[in-house]
């Protein structure tokens, strides 16, 4: 229902190549009123493989599904094609034919999208469905990226890496001075990990003294070229570790991997 006014419809800035007014709108709507819409059947809704089945199991024969969805597709009613035959492939990630149209249907409406974000989801989604999910993907330049974080982003990394339930009984305080930047003050309790700049703590399990080119190295380890006993090679160089090395390494048995060849449109 949202529309933006003729006049600045017609502006270059305010043509959606990037975000769209839908988009963006529901974004500022879920900003300040969170994801709810109400209706309390969406309240804890069922996962959406569970779900599917449920509607390919009352709507009956997939094979009549999809005649209706072919003859829906033919006169253009790519976004409705799209979503049934999305619920065909959640309930049957072999269903080809499902997979196939949704894929024609996901493609038109790529073909169809002023926004790239928007045609990029429905190419990647249409690709998805002929081929797959992609391969996992390599961590180009990962190092290189986290030498150029600041500290507290390598430690907001670790943080979103820590494994919060193989984590939960650990119990760490740990003071770190990075040099020629800051001091900070690493806790984990009950498998969250928080940290304050600038400070110090009396009661530190570990005191660890660093430059700040070691973070990426200490931090997150096994992500550089190079086998891992090069890397203790390097940490013991830069490193300095003063109390119980020993707890503060309990750490990396609880990092979590990134999937970086994840589904996006099947189960």
């Amino acid at each position: 229902m949202i529309k933006l006014p003729d006049d600045l419809e017609q502006q270059w800035y305010t043509r959606p190549y990037y975000g769209t007014v839908k988009h963006n709108a529901k974004a500022v709507y879920q900003k300040y009123m969170g994801w709810y819409d109400g209706n309390p059947a969406y309240l804890d809704p069922i996962p959406p493989t569970e779900s599917a089945k449920k509607f390919a199991e009352y709507m009956g024969d997939p094979d009549e599904v999809l005649k209706l969805a072919q003859r829906d597709f033919e006169n253009g009613e790519y976004r409705w094609v799209a979503e049934i035959t999305s619920v065909l492939v959640f309930a049957d990630s072999n269903n080809t034919a499902a997979r196939y149209l949704g894929a024609d249907a996901l493609e038109q409406l790529g073909y169809q999208s002023e926004a790239g974000t928007w045609r990029a989801a429905y190419l990647t989604g249409a690709q998805e469905l002929r081929k797959g999910a992609p391969p996992e993907l390599e961590r180009v330049g990962a190092r290189d990226i986290l030498l150029a974080m600041e500290p507290y982003m390598a430690f907001d990394y670790l943080g979103i890496r820590l494994d919060s339930n193989t984590a939960q009984n650990i119990n760490l305080k740990a003071n770190i001075n990075v040099i020629g930047d800051n001091s900070y003050v690493l806790t984990i309790k009950s498998g969250v990990l928080l940290y304050q700049v600038g400070a110090a703590a009396e009661n530190a399990d570990v005191t660890i003294t660093l430059p700040r080119q070691a973070i990426s190295l200490f931090l997150v380890p096994n992500l550089g070229e190079g086998n891992e006993s090069e890397q203790l090679r390097q940490m013991n160089e830069l490193v300095t570790i003063e109390g119980d090395k020993d707890a503060f390494f309990e750490i990396y048995k609880n990092l979590g991997e990134f999937d970086l060849g994840f589904n996006i449109i099947e189960h």
